[in-house]
């Protein structure tokens, strides 16, 4: 019996080949075709599970002819495939309907890794009624998970909605599932061949109403006007004038020429506080609340948890290519046992962090990541035996606490890594509560957490790696996020981080490109409560933190002319003020150090344009933009290296001509004295 039917589609005909025998040899039903022309064509005859798809060929290209096979069959699976690193076309792939996308050359284990996430997603969702529940970004496949009374009414509840010409508004807790239940009522509805259109509440402004009132074309709101769905999400976020706007919005809908979609909101305010918000809310709620379907948090039915280990689990087997086969019984009364803040993705974040910690077959609980309860009730995780801050108080621990934070949308950036002078980019993705700042190979999918313990060279720059995965120069991008707090996220990245013009300013945009979320819980900050120090502090490189209010460096340097003596003290207030001071500073070098780089294989991408030269006299190449640039360039390495902590920290660092060497051998310092704490207040 065949696994799967495949048709492959590339103009190369050695791959064609290569790719047919490889899935031939494990059991796939393979067609091939050398054109998009071809495939359309074969695509209506033969109707495959899954379509491996090269992006660049003669003709219809691979986004063409993806637009076209979504169109004649929305549930046949898609993998692109690529030999360009064409980060920002992937993420077009992903947007029109792609279900991942591989970079040539692949290896055949990550080829086959996700041919078979495609192909169980496809037989997911024909199980569930044709529902396209998150696919491989999503909370998870499948049915509405759960043998509790709750999740009996919702999906009772969601069934009803699908098979109602009304509107239906779904209320609950963040991280809950509103998004994916707004999902199962428009896939379990005749409208499933139609658009399914979010539009985010939280960030909508009045020229995206006035653009819908207006019918344009090219809105956001166009692709659900002809009977698909219009899903409003978080509408508790707005104003009464926004709420009145929009009511105005959907009334013309409602009476404009052709099919009307329908409208399904989500909101973390239950219906009876929205209803009490004034009039625009009353008469929005009349629209919208046909249907009223609330989702309670995972507290209220502890009964569903092991439901979604086990669902977790198996999501992330595929995802970090485990070989997991079940959660031991004292794994599962810890989580059972946990103080869980309610939140779905709270729980997924630690499924995940254990499953990628476990190395056999069964996942115990030493691969648990526990949460500490904080003073307000929400958890924050650390690795099991308790807190690890640094000593201090309770009162001190407690004026520690900051909320987590991700980004509200995934964004790309492409450039050129320093050192390689390849072709880079990377995609920035949310992840929810607990999860860290991880980096992600593009064309693997394989992961590694942005942590001390991975840290494998500090010789010029800082590079991550597990053994699986290495990532490097990434002290920017760490610098970026630690300045804005971002606790979660998701890094997919080539072999080295782009340089841009040698700054961590692309990066503070790309930041507030995408806007930053507070998320459910909070994160510890690391609190300084004694002197720690690495180097000779006559002479250098000298790097020590001691205890103080805030965060803040003062770095000094002594370094012949053209740099000669430079300070800069630097006190953390925000990342706009980071942005300012710290960001658009920019990585320098010598001309006589250009021969060492060159034969070290580490000067392939230096450019002009993008860092500081300088030679015995004078900076070459630039002008610069702060009197004690350099200087400030040090800071801004600092800030990103000490992110590989985990969390923000709280200190006074004084620095004469430190780099990444001393920067990790201090954090290696801190982190000894943060365990000896931990030792001393007896593992609480």
């Amino acid at each position: 019996m065949k696994k799967g039917r495949i048709v492959v589609v590339d103009d190369e005909e050695n791959i064609r080949g290569a790719i047919k025998d490889i899935l031939t040899d494990e059991g796939y039903d393979v067609e091939c075709a050398a054109d998009g022309e071809t495939a359309l064509r074969m695509i209506q005859s033969v109707t495959p599970d899954l379509v491996l798809l090269d992006i660049w060929m003669p003709g219809l290209d691979g986004l063409q002819t993806l637009k076209i096979l979504k169109n004649i069959d929305a549930d046949t699976e898609v993998v692109m495939m690529s030999g360009h690193g064409a980060i920002e076309t992937a993420v077009k792939a992903t947007k029109i309907g792609a279900f991942d996308f591989i970079e040539k050359p692949f290896s055949l284990d990550s080829m086959l890794r996700t041919v078979g996430k495609a192909l169980r997603s496809r037989r997911s969702r024909r199980r569930n009624g044709g529902a396209q529940l998150f696919s491989n970004a999503g909370l998870f496949e499948g049915r509405f998970i759960g043998s509790s009374r709750a999740a009996r009414e919702a999906r009772r509840l969601i069934r009803e909605a699908s098979q109602r010409p009304g509107g239906v508004i779904i209320c609950g807790e963040a991280g809950l599932g509103k998004k994916f239940a707004a999902r199962m009522i428009h896939n379990l509805s005749s409208r499933r061949d139609k658009p399914f259109v979010e539009i985010a509440c939280d960030s909508l402004t009045e020229e995206d109403l006035a653009e819908a009132g207006g019918h344009d074309k090219d809105s956001a709101w166009s692709g659900a006007a002809e009977g698909g769905s219009l899903f409003f999400n978080k509408i508790d976020k707005l104003s009464p004038e926004m709420a009145a706007g929009l009511l105005q919005v959907i009334e013309n809908m409602q009476a404009g020429d052709g099919e009307a979609p329908v409208f399904i909101a989500s909101s973390e305010k239950s219906f009876e506080e929205l209803k009490g918000g004034g009039k625009p809310w009353e008469e929005l709620l009349s629209v919208l609340g046909g249907a009223v379907i609330r989702l309670w948090p995972l507290r209220g039915r502890r009964e569903d948890i092991p439901a979604f280990v086990e669902r977790f689990v198996e999501e992330y087997c595929d995802e970090y290519g485990k070989n997991i086969e079940g959660v031991d019984k004292e794994a599962m009364n810890e989580i059972l046992s946990m103080p869980l803040s309610g939140n779905i993705k709270e729980l997924k974040g630690i499924v995940e962090q254990a499953a990628a910690l476990c190395e056999g077959e069964t996942l115990g609980r030493k691969q648990l990541l526990m949460p500490s309860q904080n003073a307000d009730g929400a958890g924050s995780h650390h690795p099991s035996g308790g807190n690890i801050l640094s000593g201090g108080s309770a009162e001190g621990r407690k004026s520690g606490l900051s909320r987590q934070r991700t980004l509200k949308n995934s964004v790309v950036l492409c450039g050129h890594g320093l050192h390689s002078g390849i072709k880079t980019g990377m995609i920035l993705s949310p992840l929810p509560p607990n999860s860290g700042i991880v980096f992600g190979d593009i064309s693997t999918g394989l992961r590694v957490p942005a942590l001390l313990e991975n840290v494998r060279s500090t010789e010029y720059a800082t590079t991550l790696s597990n053994g699986l995965v290495t990532i490097k120069t990434i002290e920017h991008i760490m610098s970026a996020l630690h300045s804005y707090r971002i606790t979660n996220l998701l890094i997919k990245i080539g072999d080295e981080a782009p340089i841009m013009d040698g700054s961590a300013i692309d990066f503070c945009q790309l930041i507030e490109d995408s806007g930053v979320e507070e998320q459910e819980g909070y994160v510890d900050e690391i609190v300084i409560t004694g002197e720690v120090s690495v180097g000779d502090p006559e002479e250098g490189p000298y790097l020590r933190v001691e205890p103080a209010p805030v965060f803040e460096v003062d770095y000094f340097l002594d370094y012949p002319q053209p740099i000669g003596r430079q300070e800069h003290r630097y006190v953390y207030e925000s990342g706009a003020h980071y942005k300012e001071t710290i960001a658009p500073a920019r990585t320098f070098g010598f001309v006589r150090d250009i021969k060492k780089l060159e034969e070290a294989g580490l000067a392939g991408g230096g450019k002009l344009s993008n860092f500081i030269l300088i030679d015995d006299e004078k900076i070459v190449n630039t002008p610069l933009r702060f009197p004690n640039e350099p200087a400030r360039h040090k800071i801004l390495d600092l800030i990103g290296d000490l992110y590989l902590l985990g969390r923000p920290i709280r200190g006074k660092f004084t620095a004469r001509k430190s780099g990444h060497s001393q920067n990790v051998a201090i954090i290696q310092k801190i982190r000894e004295r943060m365990e000896e704490a931990v030792a001393a207040d007896g593992g609480r």
